[in-house]
């Protein structure tokens, strides 16, 4: 395997926090799967079903979320985008995730839209340096 193939210094910053937003709502996605529970004045935020098998997927999909962002690797942001994109279906899919599960959900896939639009921009981006280049 070769080096770490950086994204585009336009387009990194973006990408990267995105990335990391991304990340941190699936961690917190994890956080409410292992049964913690949120007290919001006169709610608790708290999924109805805590599934700590998406919680254990979603802590693992983080991280590779946050390591994406921190690295700005253009490979591993593109695998970290596909694990994030089987979650997302898996978890919409499942018949356990309703309520506030499933509204994170619907979030998740905004940010995977998102940071999808992101890495086409960046690869177009970084196509037509090359060609200039040459």
């Amino acid at each position: 395997m070769g080096a770490i193939t950086r994204v585009s210094d336009s387009s990194t910053g973006l990408l990267r926090t995105v990335l990391v937003v991304d990340a941190a709502v699936c961690f917190g996605a994890a956080l409410l799967n292992f049964g913690l529970k949120v007290p919001l004045g006169l709610t608790t935020l708290r999924f109805a079903d805590s599934i700590w098998q998406a919680g254990t997927g979603e802590a693992v999909i983080g991280a590779a979320l946050f390591a994406a962002g921190l690295t700005g690797g253009r490979r591993l942001s593109w695998a970290a985008l596909v694990m994030s994109v089987l979650g997302i279906a898996i978890g919409l899919t499942s018949e356990r995730v309703q309520g506030a599960a499933r509204d994170l959900h619907a979030a998740m896939v905004l940010l995977a839209v998102l940071v999808l639009a992101l890495l086409l921009v960046d690869g177009r981006r970084n196509r037509r340096q090359s060609a200039a280049a040459k």
